[in-house]
């Protein structure tokens, strides 16, 4: 069951971190969602997700933070080596229903997964 927890080392936590990412990073597109990718120092794959106040108010916010951490949590596998991401939503995806959500998350994924293997 540990598998399946999200503790701090897997969390990109200080806006150095964030900033390095936006600087040197791979960005990564979909209709929804921008990833920006770095090969990571860490000894695993770290998340970061940034969600602004033009996408919604706090629960429609919370409510997708709440769909990526359990997504990256279950699928985290799928990526190889270590990486950094921060995934940033987009305007509209409040509209969406979580099944929705979950589909848009994995198209993205797949698309990180091959820029990690090419690497």
């Amino acid at each position: 069951m540990s598998n399946f927890c999200f503790p701090k080392k897997v969390r990109l936590l200080k806006r150095a971190q964030f900033l390095a990412l936006s600087k040197q990073g791979e960005k990564v597109h979909t209709d929804s969602f921008l990833a920006i990718v770095l090969k990571g120092t860490a000894q695993n794959n770290r998340i970061g997700i940034t969600i602004s106040k033009k996408v919604g108010n706090a629960v429609e916010r919370n409510r997708i933070k709440r769909i990526i951490r359990e997504y990256f949590r279950h699928n985290k596998e799928i990526i190889s080596g270590p990486n950094d991401i921060n995934i940033i939503a987009k305007k509209g995806l409040t509209t969406l229903s979580n099944r929705q959500i979950i589909e848009k998350l994995d198209k993205l994924f797949t698309k990180i997964a091959l820029i990690s293997i090419n690497k």
